[in-house]
């Protein structure tokens, strides 16, 4: 689920898991093999400069089949430095924004403004999510406490049966901010599109499966799915929920659920999903799930210091094991902020390291899309 959350001052985390110390994969001479040395390092669009950067998050991303990587973002704002070596905010696009780069293993990813060229909404905005508070008026700016309404992306993937059209899942999010506190966000709805990538237009959509209520109700956690996956042609996501949050997750839940049919909200059945052992229980701040050789993987976040755990299973329908756990770099709090939006990249990934992307808040202004390369397993 991509829930995020802001919050102002210094959070004080105590630092709850100590990253675990891998064993490295060793070379045909008996050698380790070294795992990049990628640390906190700015995905970067060409679209930035010395003096024009952008501030966005999520970042999920697909392979083409072509080669090329496309990433989608979430909320986008574009700074400029002015006089006096001051950054200042010159534009925000609210919902999402697209990059494609040519998919490197291993490497930092670097690309260009999709598909136009300039920071552009990727999927289009929503006319049908509404204020929380009841009313049943448009979650839009001017109405109460509304400051807009948004697709947030929460996954990609490259269609089975038609590798032209890239399935895009979403979330659809009222965020206010009221006079006094910090933004709040409500998931109200979810929903899917069909991009033809060779095209560059929407195929199918945007489709909102479990459309939002008039009332502003949240839409339970278990029905926000993310990152698809196509095992054995059939299509399977994944979502989560915490049930004890407060800077970190005391418990919540993991699912899967596996669809054949898209646009009926009937065939979507989650599935609660387990971890090997009972010592150890899900602690979901926000999770990332991909589809790795032999496995799936999957990053759990568990506060907002970026404290993380990586859980892998053969394949669905067996439990979680719990391989590692650690702290991402440069996401220990401070008054800046803290690391949210995190993603980890299969076709980035190498055999000894896992690509992991997140916002960093002290990189650059507005805080920056960093990725880095976590020793694995």
């Amino acid at each position: 689920m991509h829930t995020r959350v802001r919050i102002c001052g210094v959070a004080v985390v105590s630092m709850l898991a100590a990253a675990l110390v891998p064993v490295a994969a060793r070379g045909e001479d008996g050698a380790r093999a070294a795992a990049p040395a990628i640390r906190a390092a700015e995905v970067r669009s060409s679209y930035e400069t010395a003096d024009r950067v952008l501030s966005r998050d999520i970042g999920a991303s697909v392979k083409l089949p072509d080669g090329h990587d496309l990433w989608l973002f979430g909320d986008t704002s574009v700074y400029a430095l002015h006089s006096k070596n001051a950054w200042v905010q010159t534009g925000f696009i609210d919902g999402n924004t697209a990059l494609e780069g040519k998919t490197v293993r291993g490497q930092v990813p670097r690309g260009g403004e999709y598909p136009s060229g300039k920071p552009a909404r990727f999927i289009p905005d929503p006319n049908n999510v509404y204020l929380t508070d009841g009313s049943g008026r448009a979650c839009l700016k001017g109405n109460g406490h509304a400051a807009f309404s948004a697709r947030w992306p929460s996954g990609a993937a490259v269609m089975a049966s038609n590798t032209s059209e890239v399935l895009v899942t979403y979330s659809e999010v009222c965020v206010t901010v009221p006079p006094s506190g910090n933004p709040a966000v409500r998931a109200e709805g979810w929903g899917y599109m069909l991009y033809n990538w060779r095209t560059r237009h929407i195929a199918v959509g945007p489709i909102d499966v479990f459309k939002p209520q008039r009332n502003g109700a949240a839409l339970d956690g278990s029905h926000i799915f993310g990152w698809p996956v196509f095992i054995d042609g059939r299509l399977t996501m994944f979502s989560s929920s915490c049930t004890a949050q407060y800077l970190t997750c005391g418990g919540g839940h993991v699912w899967s659920v596996s669809t054949s049919t898209l646009s009926d909200p009937n065939s979507y059945n989650p599935k609660p999903m387990t971890i090997a052992g009972s010592a150890t229980t899900w602690q979901p701040m926000s999770i990332s799930v991909g589809q790795y050789p032999h496995e799936l993987r999957m990053v759990e976040t568990t506060t907002i210091g970026g404290d993380y755990k990586i859980f892998s299973t053969p394949t669905l329908g067996k439990p979680w094991r719990l391989v590692q756990s650690g702290v991402l770099p440069d996401c220990a709090p401070n008054s800046v902020g803290y690391c949210h939006g995190v993603e980890s990249h299969p076709e980035l990934s190498t055999p000894t390291a896992m690509f992991i992307s997140y916002k960093d808040p002290s990189s650059g202004p507005g805080g920056h899309m960093v990725i880095s390369a976590i020793p694995y397993p």
